[in-house]
């Protein structure tokens, strides 16, 4: 008898709460909005090694008023997109690239955006300073990712990347590992 007293007075209180819609802004859409499943993004660096990423899924759930009020009174836009990557010749991971959830305390929400073995996390809420790109004028506002702002490093393997640069028009533009081989977009087919 406790037991369904309990579990009507949960949802109970369930149907009583109030959930808020919580939508992207048009800037957090430029994190997400230039890959599309079936995308193939060929990069090469200065020793002309190939290194190829494919989208392979992105999940976008918008919000619909559904919330659970014992996790959060928040429904939230977010989306996930999921990638590939083969070096040369064999393939190396599949994870995901880019997800972002929309955020209801600040104007604009913050990417967690993975590549290889270093992740930036929107943990703590600070971008760095984009800047235009010295490899591309076009490139014009081009975050730079490395280990002093990225607080996840060798996720999934020893692969050595130190730093990675994402413009919020192209994605990503360029990586580069601890022995100095730098991959550069070369095309998005």
């Amino acid at each position: 008898m406790k037991y369904l007293i309990l579990i009507l007075v949960c949802l109970f209180i369930q149907s009583c709460s109030d959930c808020t819609n919580v939508y992207f802004t048009e800037n957090d859409k430029t994190w997400f909005t230039n890959y599309n499943v079936g995308d193939k993004i060929i990069f090469k660096s200065q020793l002309n090694d190939y290194d190829t990423i494919f989208i392979t899924n992105k999940v976008i759930k918008e919000p619909k008023g559904e919330c659970n009020p014992f996790v959060s009174e928040f429904d939230k836009d977010f989306v996930r997109i999921d990638y590939e990557i083969k070096k040369d010749t064999f393939k190396l991971v599949k994870d995901y690239f880019v997800q972002i959830g929309a955020n209801e305390n600040l104007k604009d929400a913050s990417p967690v955006i993975r590549l290889l073995n270093m992740e930036y996390s929107n943990s703590r809420d600070k971008l760095p300073t984009p800047k235009t790109s010295e490899l591309n004028v076009d490139w014009k506002n081009v975050y730079t990712f490395d280990k002093g702002n990225c607080p996840y490093t060798n996720l999934n393997g020893k692969f050595g990347i130190i730093e990675f640069q994402w413009d919020k028009i192209y994605g990503l533009v360029s990586y580069k590992n601890e022995s100095g081989e730098k991959w550069i977009l070369l095309k998005k087919e």
